[in-house]
């Protein structure tokens, strides 16, 4: 007990000291660097021992170790491509000798996972959410400490930063995670939005969009004209409870509200900040005035009946099909869903795609106050290695150059030759092919997938830098729409980390029957035949969730909560 109080003391005053330090970052920023014609791969694979030196920052790319490697993406929604089809995959594989097999979730990743702890047949590397699920397979001792190759691979701690990896450490003070999409500095982002097809908002006179009246008065107005069209679609419910049009409508239902504060989901907070505490979601007036109002689009099928049950794939072929009028998710604006969805009508019909539109939020809630995003410093989610490796350290090397300069760029923009052919100050210049690229052959190519390593401060930069160097026509859907909304409504919530109890205590134990409990109360509001019924089941799930313990996993995530905040103070 007392050497567990003397870690939890130490990891406090690296915690407090690290977010002294504020957003100052050890990235090495955007430098006139171009790679390398080919790879040096000349790095043994061992692990430091006690006499090794600490090594100065190099280039990653010539401590990479030859490596084929298992990962799983513990997501239900994500299906992987293929590796050897896709451009920088396959330049990885040639120039790096590395290749990453997927190991597909098949729809049912939480599933998967157990099984494959129980019957011990773990990847070598998996992408999940920081929280319970890591600190689960740290407790079985199933994954890999990386603290051997800091030292050894000192450009890693000084792309990610020492305070980032010190907030990630577990309680025996060890690091076991690698971050994604990591953040430093002042600057937010997200991918949370509200897109519209242009062609029929266009038609119907392109009206003001900007609060809940106005969209429901547009949604009526698309049924009537548009009867084979989806009037209000959204993205597919996340962790088996998640239903993502629920959160975006949340997040303009009062000043400051994040999707997270209503989410049973891992990583999220599931209470509702009020002064210094955390109070039930069924208690919040924001959170019945956004039930209330989907309920009453649901009611007169202004939005998918198919909320509950259609798949990612179902919902995108709608949207490139240009069957959907007003579309809202978490990642509306990423390459594979909105910037395909757009491409691909564009390429049919210059006239045609869909564009990103302000938030909607109800009336008199700020405009300027809605935040459908929400951004941690610490990242997205993490990567581990398992145990089951054969080579760890091999795995780490190729880690800590994908997270570089270099990897990003290979990873995110495609092998040097492809769509630039030089870069200066960090930025891929774009070549001819690039800027008269067939959008939809381009979307096919799928460059970005498999970068689990995402280091957002030089991305972000970057794609803001090469987007002017372009002609508007050849602007990146995507990148246009970060800029100029997603990024700008996305709220900082690390001072919500680490609020995840871990799944076997008592707090973990409620928790889940928490989420079971969710999972059959939100179906039953949203499919309410009235206002009246909808008010009757917000109060009883307010009763019936104090009687399974609610306050009692608030009072211990408000207790976290001051911790963080104390600790950034």
């Amino acid at each position: 007990m007392k050497n567990k109080r003397v870690t939890k003391v130490t990891m406090l005053v690296l915690l407090t000291f690290t977010l002294l330090l504020g957003a100052c970052s050890n990235n090495s920023g955007n430098k006139n660097t171009t790679p390398t014609p080919t790879p040096q791969n000349t790095q043994t694979a061992t692990n430091t021992g006690e006499g090794d030196q600490t090594e100065t920052p190099t280039d990653p790319r010539s401590k990479v170790i030859p490596v084929t490697f298992t990962q799983f993406v513990n997501y239900d929604w994500f299906t992987a491509p293929t590796w050897e089809e896709r451009p920088h995959g396959a330049w990885i594989t040639e120039n790096l000798k590395v290749t990453v097999v997927p190991e597909q979730s098949n729809g049912a990743a939480a599933q998967k996972l157990n099984g494959m702890i129980v019957s011990d047949t773990l990847p070598d590397a998996i992408v999940l959410d920081k929280g319970k699920d890591v600190e689960r397979l740290v407790s079985a001792g199933k994954l890999v400490a990386l603290d051997p190759y800091l030292e050894k691979y000192p450009e890693f701690v000084e792309t990610v930063g020492e305070e980032t990896l010190n907030m990630l450490r577990s309680e025996d003070g060890k690091l076991y995670q690698i971050p994604n999409w990591y953040i430093s500095g002042d600057n937010g982002n997200g991918n949370a939005a509200y897109l519209v097809n242009k062609k029929i908002y266009k038609e119907l006179g392109s009206p003001n969009l900007e609060t809940w009246t106005e969209l429901e008065a547009y949604l009526k107005l698309v049924k009537e004209k548009y009867p084979d069209i989806v009037p209000l679609d959204a993205g597919e419910v996340r962790d088996g409870a998640e239903l993502q049009l629920l959160g975006m409508l949340y997040s303009g239902a009062a000043d400051g509200n994040s999707p997270t504060f209503i989410s049973p989901g891992a990583g999220s907070v599931f209470g509702v900040p009020q002064g210094n505490k955390l109070v039930s979601i069924y208690e919040d007036k924001g959170f019945a005035d956004a039930v209330l109002y989907l309920n009453r689009l649901f009611r007169q099928n202004l939005v998918t009946q198919d909320l509950f049950t259609q798949t990612r794939d179902q919902i995108n072929e709608k949207l490139r099909a240009g069957k959907i009028a007003v579309f809202a998710a978490y990642d509306s604006v990423v390459e594979g869903i909105g910037r395909e969805a757009n491409n691909t009508l564009k390429a049919l019909d210059p006239e045609a795609g869909y564009e990103v539109i302000w938030p909607v939020h109800n009336d008199g809630v700020d405009k300027n106050k809605v935040y459908p995003s929400g951004y941690n410093t610490l990242g997205w989610n993490v990567n581990v290695i398992t145990t089951n490796a054969k080579d760890p350290e091999a795995i780490f090397s190729f880690m800590n150059w994908a997270t570089s300069e270099e990897g990003q760029r290979i990873i995110f923009f495609g092998p040097e030759g492809l769509y630039y052919d030089k870069v200066e100050d960090g930025v891929p210049i774009p070549n001819d092919a690039y800027i008269n690229r067939d959008l939809k052959k381009y979307d096919e190519l799928k460059i970005g997938e498999f970068n689990w390593y995402g280091n957002t401060s030089y991305i972000d930069g970057v794609k803001g830098q090469r987007e002017k160097l372009l002609p508007e026509e050849a602007q990146d859907w995507t990148t246009i729409a970060q800029t100029t909304v997603s990024f700008l409504t996305s709220r900082n919530i690390t001072e919500f980390s680490n609020l995840d109890p871990l799944p076997d205590s008592d707090e973990g134990i409620i928790l889940q029957r928490l989420k079971d409990y969710y999972k059959q109360a939100i179906p039953k509001m949203i499919y309410a035949k009235s206002d009246d019924e909808v008010a009757a089941l917000l109060k009883q799930a307010a009763e019936e969730t104090k009687g399974l313990g609610y306050q009692t996993v608030l009072d211990w995530k408000t207790v976290k909560w001051q911790e963080n905040l104390n600790m950034m103070k």
